[in-house]
């Protein structure tokens, strides 16, 4: 199976929720081991158009003193991510243990919140239900203004190892300021995709993700609940990508089974192109074009495609195969695109593991929509775009909501 999905780290930005850092100072042995193995498979294996991953072990010197300063494995994987981010792309980059463990089995090890930077410290702009925060009794809104008695530095000292505790000083919404001492502990990350009554011919279904916590099961319930409405708003906002499957279970939903939506573009395919018209292989559109196989959805189980409107919700977390998804309704289906521009990362990726609990996320292949749009490095260009940037707490007006909500009375 071909994942299509961000980098774990770009889906957490600002969540105070991981494991500690385990340490990789003084086993040299480790870190050569796992370039070694990165090294072998940018080298060999990964693969873009018109990408030179020949030029691996140049981006790798550059980064040596800070590979050889580096005494845990955040350090040593943010140094090997700061070369594999020469190359200009998405879905190449090492994961951590710790990451490799969170997105296996969604679960973190913290206190569980989503925050913002701040003027007097750090915002809190999500906590995770369930998870310590919560159970103390924090909410968006609050500001941290001291993490063990000191002005927050970022997220420094609010992550921890499981069973540890940090002091946080928090300033209510009220302005009353509470103290409080939270034990770290195991949280679930998991966020169930959610159906919501928007008005008497609306409905919204969020989908949070579609990689390995995506629900299909769930969405065929929601999708159940959503067929008799006039409009469906399909919100992808923040929604960093998955596994194909996952994407063509879902559009499956909205256009027929038989409906091409896109093409993949390889090594093989781009070769066999050459080869047989005798072209020099540059132009991505033509090769899409010639290319007989090319990307469909799936049936839904029990027959049933949605026949109402459709409006898709993106912004700037929207990654990968969220971006394929709302690509392929708008160019497919007419649908209207609301919101900010797309994250612009969409390659055919694989994860493979290079040792010692890392793993490395690669590319293989490029993506060209049915209608000639390379999504990789331009995302997409929402049809209304809305100034509607964080941060934005519960509560307060949803202003890409609301737009797409207007144009469904204005037909």
């Amino acid at each position: 199976m071909h994942f299509l999905r961000l980098p774990v780290l770009f889906a957490l930005v600002g969540f105070a929720v991981f494991a500690p850092a385990q340490t990789v100072d003084g086993k040299p042995a480790v870190k050569a081991g796992v370039l070694g193995k990165v090294t072998e498979i940018v080298t060999n294996y990964a693969f873009v158009p018109k990408v030179d991953f020949k030029k691996w072990p140049d981006f790798l010197a550059a980064e040596k003193p800070k590979l050889e300063a580096a005494k845990t494995d955040d350090e040593f994987t943010s140094a090997v991510n700061g070369a594999l981010s020469k190359f200009g792309l998405s879905h190449i980059v090492l994961q951590s243990p710790r990451n490799v463990t969170m997105r296996r089995t969604a679960t973190s090890t913290g206190i569980g919140v989503s925050t913002y930077p701040h003027k007097d410290g750090l915002l809190v702009m999500r906590v995770v239900d369930g998870a310590p925060a919560d159970k103390v009794g924090l909410i968006a809104g609050d500001i941290i203004i001291e993490v063990n008695g000191k002005k927050p530095e970022g997220i420094t000292g609010i992550p921890g190892e499981a069973g540890t505790s940090v002091a946080l000083k928090v300033r209510r919404v009220t302005g009353e300021e509470v103290e409080y001492n939270i034990v770290r502990k195991p949280f679930s990350t998991r966020r169930p995709e959610v159906l919501e009554t928007v008005s008497e011919d609306t409905k919204r279904l969020s989908v949070y993700t579609f990689d390995l916590q995506y629900d299909a099961n769930r969405v065929d319930e929601l999708m159940a609940k959503a067929m008799d409405s006039k409009n469906l708003i399909l919100d992808l906002r923040d929604n960093g990508g998955g596994a194909v499957v996952n994407l063509q279970h879902l559009l499956g939903y909205f256009l027929p089974a038989d409906e091409p939506i896109g093409t993949f573009i390889g090594k093989q395919t781009i070769n066999k192109y050459v080869a047989e018209t005798g072209l020099d292989g540059t132009d991505l559109v033509a090769i899409a074009k010639w290319q007989k196989r090319k990307l469909m959805p799936l049936a839904p189980e029990k027959g049933k495609v949605f026949k109402g409107n459709v409006i898709v919700l993106v912004n700037g977390g929207s990654g990968s195969a969220s971006e394929m998804c709302a690509a392929a309704l708008r160019e497919r289906l007419g649908a209207k695109v609301v919101g900010r521009p797309s994250a612009g990362a969409v390659l055919v990726s694989v994860i493979m593991p290079v040792g010692e609990g890392f793993s490395l996320q690669y590319p293989l292949s490029d993506y060209i929509t049915i209608q000639g749009v390379r999504l990789e490095g331009n995302g997409v260009k929402p049809d209304v775009l809305v100034e509607d940037a964080p941060p934005r707490l519960p509560g307060q007006p949803d202003l890409t909501l609301l737009k797409a909500v207007e144009l469904t009375k204005n037909g």
